[in-house]
Order: C-alpha cells, then sequence, then structure tokens
C-alpha cells in the first residue's frame, strides 16, 4: 500500500483504493482506461475527487452494497443509518 492509497470499507471488508489518478487508472481493464481519461479531462475540478472515486476506483461490489442499502431504507428498513453524529436512525427525517 502506498502513503497515497485509501482504505473503504466493502461488505465488512478494507479495500485499498489506489491514492492518485494514475493507479486508479492502471487498476482498470485497458479497455476501459480511454473512457477514464474522457471523464477526468472534462470533469470540472470541484468534481473530480468525486467523480474519480465514486465512479472509478471503488469496486463494484461497492456500488452493489449502496444499491441494497438504498433499496432497504425505501422499504423503510433504516438498519445501519446513522445521523452525521454517528446516532442511529430509525425513520425519515421530519421537517
Amino acid at each position: 500500500m502506498a502513503d497515497s492509497d485509501w482504505t473503504h470499507v466493502v461488505r465488512g471488508e478494507v479495500v485499498t483504493l489506489p491514492g492518485t489518478l494514475g493507479g486508479i487508472r492502471a487498476a482498470l481493464p485497458e479497455e476501459r482506461r480511454e473512457e477514464f481519461d474522457k471523464v477526468v479531462y472534462d470533469t470540472p475540478l470541484e468534481h473530480l475527487v468525486r467523480r474519480v472515486v465514486l465512479d472509478w476506483a471503488l469496486p463494484p461490489e461497492a456500488h452493489e452494497e449502496a444499491e441494497e442499502a438504498l433499496e432497504r431504507v425505501r422499504r423503510g428498513d433504516y438498519t445501519g443509518v446513522v445521523d452525521p453524529d454517528g446516532n442511529p436512525v430509525t425513520g425519515p427525517p421530519t421537517v
């Protein structure tokens, strides 16, 4: 793991994400690198980290996990959902 690498938990397992654009690009299959280059070059700098991490660095399992969690919340199951202070959420926010 390089000093610039990031870690993220996916399905309860810690995964290492490349911490540089070059590292993310190198980890991609060859056939996706041209698309990656276009997206990176066309993304405004203020959105670059979010776009690259969410769309390119995270493994497919992370996206599947997020979709499953979203579906669970849509069904009214807030298991594992916490607010910004780390407190468990038991239902939709009240306005």
